[in-house]
């Protein structure tokens, strides 16, 4: 599991710095010169599934990631600018992240290269990239608007520029209709309809999910807002024991995406006249915002069961005298009834598992008292 330390990136560094020194201790206290270390055998995505392994290795020098930087800086790459920006594993940023980003990106050039690195190189890293090309995009935009109205370029050139660019249609793929990969959740909507004006920042901040996200739309690791529906439906097959981390999971991906979208909106607004007012100050002016996320984020039907009225058909069935006979029948009205209400998952192992979890767990409702019992005492 994470360590959560909420601290600014300059007491991060002088913790690194500190935990340096331990390491060195460890080490030059060490007969042989080793040290212990403690890692994932793979990567899982679910925590409770990653094996801990413990190793020991031969250390020459240990630096802390500034030195490391500084190092690069001296050999060969003097202009290059290192910031850290402390977010924690597959959460929400906190609001002062997204201006230090911003603060970093607002006068450098639209040209100038971003590098984003985090353990995994994905969620962090890919919210780095999203919001610097949020910010790269408005910086060009307004650029192009600027040069069409003076007269430098035909503002009808403009017009195609941009759309060109930055409003062409993405490649599409089948479950692109589903509402929940649109991000179509219950806490969404009502943030559309609170502030009008986020529905411009859900298009323009989804579009740049997508570019930032796996392919066929982008060449990253993972989109954002697709991320949340994908983890529910692992929630909906797992163990029990198993499902609180993924819950936790898609509520802290569920508050990312609503933090994204107002970001969006925040940089269509005041991104064009030089980020004026920071995004922590935007937040401020709309706290109800705050807890609107923070009580919102929960509305997800976690838990599926079939429609009562079929399910009154199902008791029905099993009701009749010649039930036995009938069990062919009724079934195949389990299984179709599990296939319906998973109607919106893609085909695959997830929707497979969810139908049989669920055809079970139906049969085991609708079946007489008696023989439920025998059931279960077999199980």
């Amino acid at each position: 599991n994470n360590i959560e330390i909420k601290a600014e990136p300059e007491e991060i560094n002088n913790l690194e710095v500190h935990y340096v020194s331990v390491v060195e201790h460890r080490k030059d206290t060490s007969p042989d010169g080793t040290i212990k270390i403690q890692k994932d055998l793979a990567y899982v995505e679910n925590p409770m599934e990653r094996e801990n392994i413990e190793e020991s290795i031969k250390v020459e020098t240990i630096k802390e990631l500034g030195s490391v930087m500084k190092d690069i800086e001296e050999n060969g790459f003097p202009r290059m600018e290192y910031v850290r920006i402390p977010i924690v594993e597959e959460k929400a940023p906190c609001e002062s992240c997204f201006d230090l980003i911003v603060s970093m990106l607002k006068n450098e050039p639209a040209s100038t290269t971003c590098l984003f690195s985090c353990q995994m190189g994905r969620g962090r890293t890919t919210l780095g990239m999203i919001i610097a090309c949020l910010v790269k995009e408005i910086q060009i935009t307004t650029e192009l608007k600027n040069m069409g109205q003076i007269g430098l370029i035909p503002e009808n050139t403009v017009g195609d520029l941009i759309k060109q660019k930055f409003e062409a249609p993405l490649p599409r793929s089948q479950d692109d209709d589903d509402p929940f990969i649109k991000g179509e959740f219950d806490v969404i909507k009502e943030l559309l309809e609170k502030v009008p004006e986020c529905k411009e920042g859900k298009k323009k901040i989804d579009r740049v999910l997508d570019v930032c996200g796996g392919p066929p739309k982008g060449n990253g690791l993972q989109n954002l807002r697709e991320c949340v529906i994908e983890t529910k439906w692992k929630y909906d097959v797992a163990p029990e024991e198993k499902q609180v981390v993924w819950k936790s999971m898609i509520l802290n991906f569920m508050e990312r995406y609503f933090y994204l979208i107002c970001f969006g909106t925040y940089a269509i607004q005041y991104g064009p006249d030089g980020y004026q007012k920071t995004f922590k100050q935007w937040m401020d002016d709309h706290k109800e915002l705050r807890g609107m996320i923070e009580e919102g984020k929960d509305k997800i039907e976690w838990y599926r069961q079939v429609d009562p009225a079929k399910l009154n058909t199902l008791k029905e069935l099993v009701a009749a005298p010649n039930y036995k006979e009938n069990l062919g029948v009724l079934i195949r009205t389990i299984y179709d009834f599990a296939f319906l209400t998973y109607a919106d998952l893609p085909r695959g192992p997830i929707k497979n598992n969810s139908m049989r979890k669920l055809a079970a767990k139906t049969l085991m409702e609708i079946l007489p008292p008696d023989v439920a019992e025998r059931v279960n005492r077999k199980l």
